[in-house]
C-alpha cells in the first residue's frame, strides 16, 4: 500500500493569524487530516522535519507530543498491512480512533463528542452536550477520573436526583440522559468499556416519556392572534408578523424564516431548503390580507442592509459564523417567545406558547381539515411519517365523540 504519514503545518490561518498544525494520513493518493491542539507562525515551523524549531516556546515537549501522534499512526499502518491484504482510509481512521480512545475516560470522550458536533455544524447537538457535561461536572467534582465502569445505575439514579433538586423536569432529565447514553454507546463500539456494564438495560429512559402535551393554539386562539390589536403592544410586532407568516408558510421553521430573502419570492410563491433537513420545500401562500399586510410592511421598515425579508439577522447569514449565527437567531426567538406570552396574555389564553407552535398550529389545522398526513408530511418537510405524527395534537374528548356518532 502507499502510504504517507507526516506531521504538516496548513497555510491558512485561524482568526488569531496563527496556523493549525494537523496529522496527515495519505493513502493510495487521498489524504484525511487529523487535528491538533498545537499552532504557531509558519516561521517557527520546520516544513522538512515536520516539527517546531528548536527557538520555539515548548519545543521539546510538543515535539515529542507530535511524534506520538506520528508513531500511533504508524502502530496502526502495521497492524492493518499485518490483518489485510489492503485497506483505505476508513479502515485506518476506525482503528486510529480506537487506539486513541482505548484508556480514554467518560468525561473525555463526552468533551470529544462535543468537539465533533461542533466540527460538523451541529451546534444545538453540541451546545446539548455541553449543557450535559456542564450539570456532571457540578453533581461531581471528580468525574474527570471516571472510568465507563464508574457510570452504573446508582450514578445515573444519584444525577437525576441532582437534576431534580436544580429543578429539571422529566423532559430535561431525559435529555441529559440520551446524551450520557450516546457517549455509552460509543465507548462500547470502541471497545473501550464492555457491553455487559451497560446501565442502560436497568436505567430505563422511556419511563420519562410522558402522554402528548398540546402545543398547537385551537383556530380561536389563533383567531385572536390574527385580530390582536399590535397598537396595544407595538414592541411585539415583529414577533406577531413572524409567527404568522410561519403558520401560513406552512409552520416554516424560525432558522429558515431568518434567512428568507425578497429574491426568493415570486409573487405569491417561493421555495428554500430547510436548514434541519436539506428537503427542498415549495410554498405558496393563500392570497390572504394579513399576508400582504406582512410583506408591505417589510418593503418599507428596512432596519438592517439585506436583502432579508424580517429583521431577524442584522447581517448575511454566510458573514456570521456558526456559532454567531446560532446565538443571534437564539437571542432574537426567545425575545419574539416573550412577546408572543404578552400577546396571549393580553388575549387571555392560558397557554404556553413559543414560536414553534406556530408550525405545529399548521400541522394541526391540517389534520383538522381533512388534509392527509402524507401531505402534511411533505408540507413540514419531514423524512419521515412518525415526525409528523408527533405534531399533531390530541383531538378533544367532545370532538372524538362527535366522530364515534358519526358511524352509527
Amino acid at each position: 500500500m502507499n502510504t504517507s504519514i507526516k506531521i504538516i503545518c496548513k497555510k491558512t490561518p485561524l482568526k488569531n493569524g496563527l496556523f493549525p498544525i494537523y496529522l496527515r494520513i495519505t493513502i493510495n493518493r487521498k489524504s484525511k487530516f487529523y487535528s491538533t491542539p498545537f499552532t504557531c507562525n509558519l516561521c517557527e515551523w520546520d516544513d522538512k522535519q515536520g516539527e517546531f524549531k528548536s527557538k520555539y516556546r515548548n519545543s521539546n515537549q510538543f515535539n515529542k507530543a507530535l511524534r506520538k501522534m506520528k508513531d500511533d499512526a504508524t502502530d496502526v499502518v502495521i497492524q492493518l498491512e499485518k490483518e489485510y491484504k489492503s485497506y483505505n482510509l476508513i479502515l485506518f481512521d476506525k482503528y486510529y480512533s480506537r487506539k486513541n480512545d482505548e484508556n480514554i475516560r467518560f468525561i473525555e470522550l463526552c468533551k470529544k463528542e462535543m468537539v465533533n458536533l461542533e466540527n460538523n455544524s451541529q451546534i444545538n447537538y453540541a451546545r446539548s452536550m455541553g449543557n450535559t457535561i456542564t450539570a456532571l461536572q457540578q453533581f461531581d467534582k471528580k468525574i474527570h477520573n471516571y472510568s465507563f465502569e464508574n457510570i452504573d445505575f446508582q450514578f445515573l439514579t444519584n444525577f437525576e436526583n441532582f437534576l431534580r433538586k436544580r429543578g429539571a423536569d422529566d423532559g430535561g432529565i431525559a435529555v441529559y440522559m440520551r446524551n450520557i447514553r450516546t457517549i455509552y454507546n460509543k465507548a462500547i463500539n470502541f471497545k473501550i468499556v464492555q457491553p455487559q456494564y451497560y446501565p442502560f438495560r436497568d436505567y430505563k429512559i422511556s419511563k420519562f416519556k410522558k402522554r402528548k402535551v398540546r402545543k398547537a393554539l385551537s383556530e380561536d386562539e389563533f383567531k385572536a392572534i390574527l385580530n390582536f390589536d399590535i397598537e396595544t403592544l407595538p414592541a411585539a410586532k415583529n414577533a406577531r408578523y413572524a409567527y404568522i407568516f410561519s403558520y401560513y408558510a406552512r409552520g416554516m421553521n424560525f432558522t429558515d424564516l431568518a434567512e428568507l430573502r425578497w429574491s426568493d419570492i415570486y409573487g405569491k410563491s417561493f421555495q428554500y431548503i430547510r436548514n434541519k433537513t436539506d428537503v427542498l420545500l415549495k410554498i405558496k401562500l393563500p392570497d390572504s390580507p394579513i399576508i400582504k399586510e406582512i410583506l408591505d410592511f417589510y418593503r418599507l421598515y428596512r432596519p438592517y442592509n439585506t436583502d432579508l425579508i424580517f429583521p431577524i439577522l442584522k447581517k448575511n447569514e454566510n458573514e456570521y459564523t456558526e456559532l454567531e449565527l446560532y446565538n443571534r437567531k437564539r437571542d432574537v426567538r426567545t425575545y419574539y417567545n416573550k412577546q408572543l406570552k404578552k400577546i396571549l396574555k393580553l388575549c387571555k389564553i392560558d397557554k404556553n406558547i413559543t414560536f414553534y407552535t406556530a408550525r405545529h398550529t399548521f400541522a394541526t389545522a391540517a389534520l383538522r381539515n381533512d388534509v392527509n398526513i402524507n401531505i402534511i408530511k411533505q408540507s413540514l418537510g419531514h423524512k419521515r411519517l412518525s415526525t409528523t405524527e408527533n405534531y399533531l395534537e390530541d383531538f378533544h374528548d367532545n370532538e372524538v365523540d362527535q366522530v364515534i356518532l358519526g358511524m352509527f
